[in-house]
Formats: C-alpha cells, structure tokens, sequence
C-alpha cells in the first residue's frame, strides 16, 4: 500500500524565480487574473478563429476533451498570473494548429495518400535515455523527425527546400525557449529550442486528447482520469495525419518519434502505426522517477504557486503504479500481444557507455540498414554534444525505508530485464 512517505516528491524544492518573473505573480495576486486572462470556451475558440480566419475545427469529439481541460484548469490548477499567460497561449497554439490542419487537409486531400512506414519509435519511464536515443538518431540524415518548431506550426508545411531556414523556426523559438526564461533551472534538465526534436505528445496534445503534456504542465487530475478512459487511438490518430502532411513536401524515409507516455498504450500504437519499430529505454526506475519529477515539478512551478499537489502525477509519485505500468507491459509481451520482432530493449548504462554500439544493434535488431552517412551523422552528433555541455540535473534522492520499499515494488521489472539499481 503506498504511503505518503514513500512519495519521491516530499523533498522536492521549488528553485528561486527570476526577480522579473516573481514580480508578475506577485502582481497578479492582486488583479482578477480570471477576468483579465479568460480560459473559457467561448473566449479561445473566438480568439483561433479570428486570429486565423478559419473556423472549421474537425471532428467536434475533440470538444469533450477540451471542456473537460478548461474545467480542471479552473477548479484544479490554481494558476498564477505567470501560469494563466502561458497556458492561454499554449492552448490558442494548439487551436489555431488544429484550424489550419483541418484547412490544410480540405484544400489538398491528397495529403492522405502519404504513408508513413516503418517509425522508430522511442519510449520508456521519463529521465532514461529517451532524449538522448531520439536527439542522435534523428541526427542520421536518412531519417526525419518531430521538430518542435514544426510541432507548434505545421501550416503551411514545410518545404524541403527551405525546412532550415523557414521563418517560423524564430518565431517558435521565441516561445518555447521562454520556459529557460521563466524557470532558468530547466535548462540542466530538458533542453527547449526551436530547431530541436521533442516528444510527439506536444502534437497529440492539439486535440486535447492526451494527457502527457498538458497535464505535466499543470495540476488537473480530473482531465487525466478523463484521458485514462478515452479512446488511446484518438490522439495517435491526429499524430499520424500531422506526420503525413509534414512529409507531403519534405520526405521522410524513416520518423523517429518519442514519448515517454505512450509505454501505456502500446497496443493502440501498433494497432494505428502496425509496422512501428519500438525502443524501450531501460534505468535503474527509483532514480529516473525522481529525476523525472524534479524536472516536472519544476515545469508546474513556472505556472503556480502550489505544484506536486495531491492528485498530481499519481503515476510517477507512487511507486506501485508506476511499477504496475511496467508490469502490464510484460504481461502484453509475455501473452504476444506485442510483436516480439518489433520491441527492442536499451539499458541506459549501455547507451551512455557504448552508445554506437548501442545503435547499430537497434538497427540490426529491425532490419534497418545503417548507412555511412548515417553512421557519421550520428557520430558527428555525439562529438558536438557531450552530456557534460550542460548544467549538471540535481536532484533529491530517494533514502530509506522508501527506498527499500520501492526496490520491492520494482522487482519484476528490473529483474525481468536485468536493470541494476545506481
């Protein structure tokens, strides 16, 4: 049974804010923020619309989703002035997006006809290499992947031709890195900019279907309860349209995809993508959840006063349901309900040890030819990018009595595949 005290959040410390943005929260405190920053229905829907000109937003089974968001987001959130800002323009980001998708499909049809083959996808618990194993593979030039500056604005789609130096990279780049801004510590954690490659549940957010990035960024339980009942299919579906409309003018041999969430819809990811190639990056899951946390803790911290409250990203802060995730896993590949021949296993001791060696077997593993280009641009990549370029992420560790009792409830999963604690 999980207590309180094995909650890997308990020592968990909110850095020091900017002067410049403490200041805005603290002015806010004394403002009607709710009034002066609307996140209701009628308010974002009218600002897309008119920001655009377009008004069809698809299918309208997206709106339950995001009703229940807005819902959660004022009964659950508690947003500062700095959170309610941020969280506004994420939301008219994603609307907009959606708008122009929807135009962009109307007017080129053929769109469609694209096929997305063979994605490499990477996934595993937060904090285990994943970034990593997307970053150096996408640096292959024979492959293609999310970029996060095409995440935000997909429309018009990208030309190959101009895919470096598209005037939207700048644009992008303004917003997202505003998160080094807010909250200077994230940078020793997760990198932000325009031009790198980023989970793809930023794009499976724009339906407000998925849960993984908007409720990272902020507290709103009811909206993950909502998402853990839905179709999982949903958000992927959206995924993959995006896919084809960015290759229609940019071709891509291979996408390599990332998201850390999708570990606990694997079936629905090979039900929508059937010939996807799946990594599973592997580390010691006491210290990855702690790391994990921090890093997500402090994402919350740039939008409220009061993040990590109760009910706040359960899954990663009691230890039983994070390992009940890795457990239905290996009740899926022990019954064959994933394809033995497409889930490769990476421990994160051999990545960062032998990180070539590490790739090449992943390719051998799905049949995926490595070429010299590739091999060099992943090589390059590594020489450019040494993990100690960057600030060091610390972060409390998990001692004690909680600690024995999370290396109990770990178990079968570091037993099943062999991961030694750190």
């Amino acid at each position: 049974m999980f207590s309180s005290e094995d909650d890997p959040s308990l020592n968990w410390q909110p850095p020091k804010r900017p002067e410049w943005v403490q200041r805005v929260v603290e002015e806010g405190a004394c403002m009607d923020i709710r009034g002066v920053v609307p996140l209701d229905e009628q308010s974002l829907l009218q600002a897309a619309v008119q920001s655009t000109g377009l008004s069809d937003f698809g299918d309208p089974e997206w709106l339950t989703a995001f009703r229940v968001f807005i819902d959660a987001l004022e009964k659950e959130a508690n947003l500062n002035l700095m959170g309610r800002l941020r969280i506004r323009q994420e939301m008219l980001l994603f609307l907009k997006t959606r708008l122009q998708v929807e135009d962009t499909y109307k007017r080129h049809p053929e769109i469609d006809d694209e096929v997305i083959r063979q994605p490499i996808l990477v996934t595993g618990q937060g904090r285990s290499g994943t970034s990593m194993l997307q970053n150096v593979l996408a640096a292959n030039p024979d492959y293609g992947t999310l970029l996060h500056w095409e995440m935000l604005l997909p429309c018009p789609p990208p030309e190959k031709a101009t895919y470096h130096t598209d005037p939207r990279i700048e644009q992008a780049d303004r917003w997202i890195t505003q998160w080094n801004r807010v909250v200077p510590t994230l940078e020793s954690m997760h990198e932000f900019h325009a031009r790198m490659p980023f989970e793809c549940t930023v794009v499976m957010s724009i339906p407000f279907q998925s849960d993984a990035w908007l409720a990272g960024l902020v507290q709103v339980p009811s909206f993950h309860g909502y998402i853990a009942q839905s179709d999982p299919t949903l958000p992927l579906l959206f995924l993959k349209r995006v896919l084809k409309l960015l290759q229609w003018k940019n071709p891509r041999n291979h996408w390599v995809l990332k998201d850390v969430s999708l570990l606990r819809n694997l079936p629905a990811v090979f039900k929508v993508f059937p010939d996807v190639c799946v990594v599973w990056a592997h580390r010691d899951p006491v210290r990855s959840t702690a790391s994990f946390i921090n890093m997500l803790g402090t994402m919350q911290w740039a939008q409220s006063d009061t993040p990590l409250q109760a009910g706040s990203l359960d899954m990663m802060r009691d230890p039983m349901l994070s390992a009940s995730l890795f457990n239905s896993v290996i009740d899926l590949i022990e019954s064959g309900a994933i394809p033995a021949g497409q889930l490769y296993n990476v421990h994160y001791k051999d990545l960062v040890s032998d990180t070539m060696g590490t790739l090449e077997s992943i390719h051998r593993f799905f049949g995926i030819p490595l070429s010299d280009a590739g091999r060099a641009g992943m090589a390059k990549y590594l020489a450019d990018n040494p993990r100690d370029s960057r600030p060091a992420h610390r972060y409390p560790a998990v001692k004690g009595q909680a600690l024995d009792r999370a290396r109990e409830v770990y178990s079968r999963y570091q037993n099943y595949f062999g991961i030694p604690s750190e």
